[in-house]
C-alpha cells in the first residue's frame, strides 16, 4: 500500500517553529548573551533545550501520520528505501551545507592564526577540539551524536540522533499500531523510564552532556510521538486531549517549563500537547493556525541550524576584539539589542536556505511515489 496522502497538519507545524525559537533563544541567553539570561526571571529560558524532545515527539506522531499505512502491516524493501530516501533528501542537504559554512568559518580563523592576526590566539586552534578532522568526518556522516563532544554546528546533534533512529522508525511504526490495546499504556511506561534513569543518573536530559544517551533519548520520544498518533487515529482520550484544551495545555508546558524540576515532566507535558494540536481543525481560528506561525514551522528546521553560527561568531569576537567575552562588558540593552538583531538575521537567512536550498533540493530529490 503506498503511502498516505495526508492534509497538513498546521497546529503542529506552527509548534515546530515556537520549538525552533525557543531553542534559539537559549542559546542566544545561555551561551552567547549571559547577562540577558539572568535578567529573564523564570527558568523559561534556561529549561527551553527541552524544545528539542517536543522536536523527537513530532518526528515520532508526523511520520506515523504520513507512513502508518506503509508500514502498519508490513516494512517491504522497496517502501522502506523510499522512506530513507525521503528522510535523507530532508535532513542531509542543510545539514550538509551548513557544516561546509562552519568549514569555512574554521578555515578563516586558521588563515588568520598563520598570518599573525591581533587577537586571534585568543581562541583555541583551529581544527581541534570539537572542530577536529575527526569530529568532521562524524559530522559528516551524521554519526556525532555516539559523541560526547564533537560538534561543528552544535544543535545537529539532534538531526544525528534523529537520522539513527530512522533506520528503525518503520518497524516502531508497525509495532506500534499493532500492538495490542492492553500494552498501550505499558508502552507509554516503558518509554519513559529510560528517561527517567538518564536523568537520574546524568542530572539531566541533555544540557551538560550529549553522546549515545541522546539517541535513546530520541527513539523513547519518538516511540511516543507514534504512540499519540495511535490515540489520534483510533480517537482515544478525546476528553483529556481535544482542540478546546490546546491552548491551557500550551500555557501548562510553559508553566512547567518556567519553574525548576526535571525534565521528564515536559516530555509527557509535549505528547500531550502534540495531541491536543492534532485534533485542531486548520480551519478554526487560533494562534497555531496564524499564517505567521506556521510560516515559522515550515522554516523551522533552517531557524535551528542557521542559528548556531551567529552564536559561535558572537563568543569568538569578543575575545579576538577585545580581549574578553561580549556579555562581560556590554551593557544590559545593548546585549538585548544584539540578541534582537541575531534573531532578525537568522530569521532572514532560513528563509533564504529554505527556499533556496531546502525546498529545491527536497523536490527534486524525493521520491516520486511510494
Amino acid at each position: 500500500m503506498g503511502q498516505s496522502a495526508q492534509t497538513e497538519l498546521k497546529a503542529l507545524t506552527s509548534l515546530r517553529g515556537i520549538a525552533a525559537l525557543f531553542v534559539m533563544f537559549h542559546h542566544f541567553m545561555f551561551v552567547a548573551m549571559l547577562e540577558v539570561a539572568q535578567f529573564v526571571p523564570s527558568r523559561l529560558i534556561q529549561k527551553s533545550y527541552l524544545w528539542v524532545d517536543l522536536f523527537f515527539v513530532l518526528s515520532g506522531f508526523v511520520l506515523a501520520y504520513v507512513y502508518h499505512t506503509t508500514f502498519q502491516s508490513s516494512v517491504s524493501r522497496k517502501h522502506y528505501w523510499h522512506f530513507m530516501q525521503a528522510r535523507f533528501v530532508r535532513v542531509y542537504p542543510l545539514h550538509i551545507f551548513m557544516v561546509l559554512i562552519f568549514v569555512g568559518y574554521e578555515t578563516m580563523q586558521w588563515v588568520l592564526s598563520v598570518s599573525g592576526a591581533p587577537g586571534i590566539h585568543a581562541l583555541d586552534a583551529p581544527f581541534t577540539n570539537k572542530q577536529s578532522i575527526e569530529t568532521l568526518i562524524t559530522n559528516v556522516f551524521l554519526l556525532q551524536t555516539f559523541h560526547w563532544q564533537s560538534y561543528w554546528n552544535e544543535p545537529a546533534w539532534s538531526i544525528s540522533a534523529e537520522w539513527i533512529t530512522y533506520f528503525v522508525i518503520p518497524f516502531t511504526i508497525g509495532k506500534v499500531l499493532r500492538l495490542g490495546e492492553s500494552k498501550l499504556a505499558l508502552l507509554a511506561i516503558s518509554a519513559l523510564l529510560p528517561l527517567i534513569a538518564i536523568e537520574w543518573y546524568f542530572g539531566d536530559l541533555g544540557l551538560y552532556y550529549a553522546g549515545w544517551p541522546m539517541l535513546i533519548r530520541c527513539f523513547c520520544e519518538a516511540t511516543l510521538g507514534i504512540l499519540a498518533f495511535r490515540c489520534y487515529k483510533e480517537g482515544r482520550l478525546k476528553s483529556l486531549a481535544n482542540a478546546e484544551l490546546l491552548t491551557p495545555v500550551l500555557f501548562l508546558n510553559l508553566l512547567i517549563l518556567a519553574f525548576p524540576g526535571p525534565g521528564v515532566p515536559s516530555v509527557a507535558g509535549f505528547v500531550w500537547l502534540v495531541l491536543c494540536a492534532s485534533r485542531l481543525p486548520s480551519s478554526q481560528g487560533h494562534i497555531l493556525n496564524h499564517p505567521l506561525l506556521v510560516y515559522l514551522g515550515k522554516i523551522s528546521y533552517s531557524i535551528y541550524l542557521v542559528h548556531w553560527l551567529f552564536v559561535d561568531m558572537v563568543r569568538d569576537a569578543g575575545p579576538v576584539l577585545i580581549g574578553t567575552p561580549f556579555h562581560e562588558t556590554m551593557p544590559l540593552s545593548a546585549q538585548m539589542y544584539s540578541i534582537v538583531a541575531m534573531t532578525i538575521l537568522t530569521i532572514g537567512i532560513s528563509a533564504l536556505t529554505y527556499r533556496y536550498i531546502e525546498e529545491p533540493v527536497r523536490r527534486r530529490f524525493r521520491p516520486k511515489s511510494i
